[in-house]
């Protein structure tokens, strides 16, 4: 982040996300701390996602999705500072991924929905290749090692 000093009303707003969104994700984590989930779960995602957590995948983008929700909470400067970080893990987290199977939707709509990244799976993975994957997860990921 730039470094370019906050005032009271953009911790105020940082304050007021984590209020407004706790009920509905469990935890009242910071936005740094939000960012930083994003970021360990775009990491894990790239390094190959563990097929043990396969049914979990999507309940682990929650973090992207406060990020979605707490956008509009956030003030201006605050949304322009973190914009180039959360765009970049944006960026990779669709290049480490791929459209799952379209569910009564196209590809096309799918791509045009502002939670986006909740129609999208794991290129690589890693644990026992037995393991059943999520249908929707089609083509199937890529086992590595």
């Amino acid at each position: 982040m730039e470094s370019e000093l906050l005032d009271d009303q953009d911790y105020a707003s940082v304050h007021q996300a984590m209020q407004l969104l706790s009920s509905r994700y469990l935890h009242a984590l910071t936005l740094n701390a939000r960012m930083e989930a994003w970021a360990e779960f775009v990491t894990s995602v790239e390094e190959g996602f563990d097929t043990t957590w396969a049914w979990e995948f999507d309940n682990d983008i929650a973090d992207r999705d406060w990020l979605h929700d707490a956008w509009p909470i956030l003030t201006e400067r605050i949304r322009r500072l973190r914009k180039p970080e959360l765009d970049a893990l944006d960026d990779r987290f669709r290049a480490a991924t791929a459209p799952i199977k379209p569910l009564g939707m196209s590809r096309s709509a799918m791509a045009e929905q502002a939670r986006w990244w909740q129609f999208r799976s794991p290129l690589l993975v890693t644990g026992d290749p037995a393991e059943q994957m999520p249908p929707t997860w089609s083509p199937a990921p890529i086992h590595i090692q």
